[in-house]
């Protein structure tokens, strides 16, 4: 369970739609919050004209901090009602956004980031690709994405069951954020109801030519590259309801789909299924290729409107057998061939 929240505001409205999500966790889970504001030392911004004083800098650095201060004191009052019984604590650190907040939550011992999109930092745009994903890149715990809403967020008041996809690739790593969506489904619904959906997206490169063998080994590989993949799927769903055993909240569904295109597929496929959520962990490696890896995550991040939850599997992590893939090496396919 997520006892101790940390949320980044960056002083504009639209960040502040992470707030009640937050306090719903929080509340949930008896935990509590820690509201960062990042201020951008002065001699970072880049001013034209010329170089800094000596005692500029220090003068300038008091009143943004001092400015923060203002802003979160009087955004925690403005959010009381959210709030109501929630511990809440403020903290204030300088340096580049993306690498404070990762400090920032091991420094607070946090145990969830959560931040919105399309926020303000200052005098620049909270450049959404950049600063969440290099959160969600380096963060050493699970982090929230939210896009902004103009009312109540989906996240916010769930009375239904909570519909995730997951993305799995067939690896260890891939499934650590199995973990993290559990706890987070049974945080953010009152009954603890939800369905994972477990998606696995198989690359199977296709077989140029014009040979009628060719096409048959294109479609044989594919075939038992659906079979493998469902095999494996099956397996998690089997073990995560064993693990689940004592409580029947969590139901799954599963589904394999052939397609080059990953982040497209997964995006495509949470969308079409209605689900409230996607759930991936980064760096994830497949039998074939890294599935998950950083340019893939940055790709839904940066073009999905549903909220995300992205783990980064601690390191050093033991990886397990990967799912076998029918295109692995030159022995499988010739074996492949050796059916015609």
């Amino acid at each position: 369970m997520f006892q101790r929240i940390l949320v980044p505001l960056d002083g504009s409205h639209r960040a502040e739609h992470a707030i009640p999500v937050a306090a719903h966790l929080a509340r949930v889970a008896q935990g509590s919050i820690v509201f960062l504001r990042v201020v951008v030392p002065g001699h970072e911004i880049g001013l034209y004209g010329a170089g800094p004083e000596v005692e500029a800098i220090p003068t300038l650095l008091e009143t943004q901090c001092a400015e923060a201060d203002a802003y979160l004191s009087s955004t925690v009052t403005a959010f009381r009602d959210d709030l109501s019984g929630i511990k809440t604590e403020t903290a204030i650190e300088t340096g580049a956004t993306a690498s404070t907040i990762v400090s920032a939550v091991r420094f607070v011992h946090g145990d969830l980031i959560v931040l919105c999109s399309h926020g303000d930092t200052g005098l620049k745009g909270w450049v959404f690709n950049s600063i969440a994903v290099q959160a969600a890149r380096h963060s050493p715990v699970p982090v929230l994405i939210l896009n902004e809403h103009d009312a109540v967020h989906p996240l916010e008041q769930l009375v239904q069951p909570l519909h995730v996809l997951v993305p799995l690739d067939g690896s260890v790593l891939a499934e650590t954020a199995l973990t993290s969506v559990t706890q987070l489904v049974t945080a953010l619904t009152p009954t603890g109801t939800g369905v994972l959906h477990l998606l696995r997206v198989v690359d199977v490169p296709v077989l140029n030519g014009s040979m009628r063998d060719l096409a048959r080994v294109d479609a044989l590989a594919r075939q038992h590259a659906i079979r493998e993949a469902q095999m494996y799927l099956d397996t998690v769903v089997q073990r995560l309801q064993e693990a689940n055993q004592a409580s029947s909240q969590l139901s799954f569904t599963t589904s394999v789909i052939l397609s080059p295109d990953i982040a497209g597929t997964i995006i495509e496929q949470a969308e079409a299924r209605h689900c409230d959520l996607i759930a991936l962990a980064t760096h994830g490696r497949g039998a074939l290729m890294r599935l998950l890896m950083g340019s893939i995550t940055e790709r839904i991040i940066g073009h999905t409107t549903l909220p995300l939850l992205v783990t980064r599997p601690p390191k050093p992590i033991v990886e397990q057998k990967q799912v076998h893939d029918p295109l692995e090496n030159e022995q499988e396919l010739s074996s492949w061939v050796g059916l015609l």
